[in-house]
């Protein structure tokens, strides 16, 4: 099932409660995570650059100020800081040497598995403490996904 293309806006009561449970679910989910970050003195969009780096080793600038959906100059930024502290590398692209393609450094590979798998275990225990319902949140969290990602896309065209 997916997003109703000609939703009609929820009931205030209906958009509290969901509100309310969307931002709950965060803030226990994320809370380990959070702590990692400011172990390691790192931003939401430094790790935001680590973790699309390390999904899309390679990628460009250009190609991680689309998915942040920010400017280049914010990115170039934001990689600057994250190279600076030795998280990211620079190479330069094969077919234009203008263009500087990123990897994560070894120590950036390092932590971003850290925070990770900080996560990782809460995520996982909540899941199991879910029992016969898991399937049923499972698809609730794949509905509420699919309806963010259209509402992006329709707030950003």
């Amino acid at each position: 099932m997916s997003p109703s293309q000609n939703a009609t806006p929820p009931s205030a009561d209906a958009f509290a409660r969901f509100s309310e449970n969307y931002w709950r679910c965060v803030r226990e989910l994320d809370i380990l995570r959070l702590r990692q970050w400011e172990l390691h003195r790192l931003t939401l969009p430094q790790l935001r650059i680590l973790f699309n780096v390390a999904k899309t080793p390679g990628i460009t600038a250009n190609e991680l100020a689309d998915i942040l959906g920010v400017t280049v100059s914010t990115t170039s930024g934001l990689i600057a800081k994250v190279v600076k502290r030795g998280l990211v590398s620079k190479r330069a692209a094969d077919r234009d040497r203008r263009r500087m393609r990123l990897e994560l450094t070894e120590e950036g590979r390092r932590l971003t598995d850290e925070v990770a798998v900080a996560g990782h275990g809460l995520l996982e225990r909540a899941a199991a403490l879910l029992g016969p319902d898991l399937e049923r949140a499972t698809e609730s969290l794949g509905l509420v996904a699919d309806a963010a990602s259209q509402a992006r896309e329709e707030h950003t065209a």
